[in-house]
């Protein structure tokens, strides 16, 4: 481990910003720059910043020879107090940081295989002190005992998540742990006080079987598991005072039985729900009062996104954040002092999302994040005893968000009278230009997102429009839209990403003899399905990390033999023969007119190499028009920047050639 100092302070950053704005002001209108390119790609330069609740200290992670480093900052001097960056033969990468208490940030890590340039996830949770002077793994995948440093009592194993710190314990956080289980493993996890000093851990309660999430209130007296079913199903359950579990069904009439808790304060647990089990409905925000054992709807948001949601300590909602068409607000308690300097933002900064980041116990600092579809966003530090704001860091110091394209409500109502929600985003400076249509991946959970996109970003930089629909089974607009995805893979949401790009024909938008479809993961099998079921429409594909064979996929990835994973996928596609068999490309290559360009890892577990080569094979066999590169050492996606390069390279050079 190395641990190293560097000086960030909000004048230099400004004019590095302001000079690299003015190099890469004007970007060709076709191809990428090499150096620009790599300026994409290789991400944000500050990410993950968080003020501690004293408001003494900033935490941030950015990069350093291409490796993650975590930096403590003096708010006051925003001179670094300590930093952590491990050097690439330690395998670890940092990857996320939360202050647990006034001193000690936590931080989480990933590790890297030997045969892969991917890291994957650690149940690693170690702390770092403002100072420097402590940086110490606490929890490990061996876990922890009782008498930790003894190694005495019962093991705990299993990866934990912080559910609050303990106000009047500051040397202890509430942990929920989630075993390493299988479908067929044993254990349920539980509820734990982890201590900071030692890392001893102490049995608060189990939990339900099968919970994949709990919540809690300030003081972890109040606490809400949410549980998966054998149907796919969350079911909650409450224990007040740390007793024993009750479920909690929502009673509300003319809303669906369906919710989702995401907050617990005063004497309510706040939930969002939505107004039928139409697939399009409409979100509410509803709490369910625990002394009265009632529930109550107050807020309805519509069909959209929900974002920030503000409720004060006593249980009262303050202010509601969600997208539409574009990012909007209400504040509910007009004198409440951070809604309005939020407020203030969002006025200033039309079209962007205003995000709060970190409050420090006292009220008295407010971190913001500003960002929108053309400016990866900004951070910004309010003071209220000064009443100003102070500019901090820029999230990606040398893109000029003014010289982007910026997103437009793509949405549109499908054939069969359901909303699909999308966004369009165009090059600047081109009409009617050719289109790439991005299929996101997942699909159900994942969707996309109001927000800088990289990946968009370089295909409007060689010229392209972008359609990212959100068909349905997508993630953000209620269970009801991602459920209505389930078994659908193949038909109903390939076919609403079709309508999405004939809707933006009809306005004009785009040249209609120019559509490429493009995706990774399950977005790559949608690509190679739509150029199936829309065959005389797409001029090409683009593949990355696809599956094509839905029987095969289901038995040989990494998620099959886990519980979440094989009932996920039970409900998500099924198991009937026929069905899958239709909605597998490799099954149907005779269809396919368009060329395609199909990219994969080698080490790929999640939608696994055998499934790539034995379509090449296919569609070789077959006649038909394709390119490929494999990846050494890589897996559900490249993460070496070298072969992204190269991956973005080949996909300028055959989409130039196919349109």
């Amino acid at each position: 481990m190395k641990i190293q100092l560097i000086n960030i302070t909000p004048a230099k950053t400004l004019l590095v910003l302001l000079t690299l704005c003015f190099l890469l002001a004007t970007p060709p209108a076709h191809g990428i720059d090499q150096e620009r390119l790599k300026t994409f790609l290789r991400g944000n330069d500050y990410w993950n910043l968080r003020l501690s609740p004293d408001g003494k200290h900033l935490g941030l992670l950015t990069q350093q020879d291409e490796r993650n480093m975590l930096v403590i900052l003096d708010v006051d001097t925003m001179k670094p107090t300590a930093s952590v960056k491990y050097e690439e033969n330690k395998k670890i990468e940092i990857t996320s940081a939360e202050w647990v208490n006034n001193s000690l940030l936590s931080y989480s890590a990933s590790r890297k295989a030997a045969r892969l340039e991917s890291p994957f996830a650690t149940p690693d949770f170690f702390l770092l002190s403002a100072d420097g002077k402590r940086n110490e793994r606490i929890w490990s995948d061996r876990g922890n005992y009782q008498d930790n440093r003894k190694r005495r009592g019962t093991l705990v194993r299993g990866f934990p998540s912080m559910i609050t710190r303990l106000p009047e314990q500051k040397d202890k956080v509430l942990i929920f742990v989630k075993p390493f289980r299988r479908r067929d493993g044993a254990g349920r996890g539980g509820i734990y006080s982890l201590d900071l000093d030692q890392g001893n851990v102490n049995s608060v309660m189990r939990v339900p079987e099968y919970t994949q999430r709990v919540l809690g209130n300030e003081e972890g007296s109040v606490l809400l598991a949410s549980a998966l079913g054998s149907d796919n199903q969350n079911r909650h359950y409450l224990s007040r005072n740390r007793n024993q579990w009750e479920e909690l069904p929502i009673s509300i009439d003319k809303l669906s039985k369906e919710f989702v808790p995401f907050e617990i304060a005063g004497d309510y647990i706040y939930a969002k729900a939505q107004a039928s089990d139409a697939i399009d409905a409409a979100t509410h925000i509803i709490r369910y009062q625990m002394s009265t054992d009632k529930w109550e709807d107050v807020f309805e948001v519509g069909f959209a996104y929900l974002g920030d949601v503000d409720i004060n300590d006593e249980g009262a909602l303050i202010r509601v954040q969600w997208v539409d068409d574009k990012p909007k607000m209400r504040v509910l308690e007009k004198s409440e002092p951070v809604s309005r300097i939020v407020k203030h933002f969002m006025k200033s900064y039309e079209g962007f999302n205003v995000s709060v980041v970190s409050i420090t116990e006292d009220e008295s600092k407010l971190l913001l994040h500003i960002g929108s579809g053309a400016h990866a966003g900004e951070y910004f530090l309010f003071d209220f005893k000064t009443r100003k704001a102070k500019f901090l860091l820029a999230t990606m110091e040398g893109i000029d968000g003014n010289n982007l394209g910026e997103l437009e409500d793509a949405s549109y109502t499908a054939s069969d009278d359901v909303v699909i929600p999308g966004w369009f985003q165009a090059p600047k400076g081109e009409e009617r230009p050719a289109l790439v249509v991005y299929v996101h991946g997942g699909p159900h959970g994942p969707f996309n997102a109001y927000r800088f996109n990289t990946r968009w970003h370089l295909l409007n930089e060689m010229g392209y429009a972008v359609y990212a629909p959100n068909f349905r089974g997508s993630g953000g607009y209620g269970r009801n839209f991602e459920h209505s995805g389930y078994r659908q893979w193949g038909t109903r949401m390939i076919d609403d990403v079709y309508e999405g790009v004939q809707a933006l024909i009809e306005k004009g938008r785009v040249d209609p003899e120019k559509v490429c479809i493009f995706g990774g993961s399950y977005g790559g099998y949608a690509s190679a399905q739509s150029l199936v079921r829309y065959n005389d429409f797409y001029r090409c594909g683009v593949i990355v990390a696809g599956f094509f064979d839905a029987s095969t996929q289901m038995d040989r990835s990494d998620t099959s033999g886990w519980y979440a994973g094989d009932e996920f996928m039970f409900q998500a596609i099924g198991d009937d023969a026929t069905a899958l068999q239709a909605m597998s490309p490799i099954l149907h290559i005779d269809k396919i007119k368009a060329p395609m360009l199909l990219i994969h890892g080698e080490e790929d577990e999640r939608t696994p190499f055998k499934g790539a080569v034995e379509f090449t094979e296919a569609l070789k066999a077959k006649g038909k028009e394709y390119e490929y590169q494999w990846y050494k050492k890589e897996g559900h996606g490249n993460a070496k920047l070298e072969n992204r390069i190269d991956e973005w390279n080949r996909i300028e050079a055959f989409l130039k050639k196919s349109l």
